[in-house]
């Protein structure tokens, strides 16, 4: 397993992003794409068509959080589980 590290603008963002990114009783997460990044905030859309805005770090962190969401969605990475600690949410992938 790998936990990936994306630093959020501040505590609820990353609990927020946590939260968004958490395995259902499932094991499928409710993420069904990235609707728009401007700046420094990403808005995520769930199966059930809501959206959902976070705001991270900069600019880098959203590119990087939008291709992890992508290969996400195309199945290539499983995740394990998510967690914040401060202003980051570490998401733990299965290899």
């Amino acid at each position: 397993m790998k936990t990936l590290k994306f630093e959020c603008d501040d505590r609820y963002e990353a609990e927020k992003l946590a939260s968004l990114m958490s395995v259902q009783k499932d094991n499928t997460v409710w993420v069904s794409g990235v609707e728009a990044m401007v700046g420094n905030e990403i808005v995520i859309q769930l199966k059930d068509r809501s959206s959902h805005a976070v705001l991270l770090k900069d600019e880098e962190t959203v590119v990087r959080l939008s291709s992890f969401m992508t290969d996400l969605i195309k199945g290539k990475i499983k995740i394990h589980s998510s967690d914040c600690l401060g202003s980051i949410t570490g998401i733990t992938i299965l290899d």
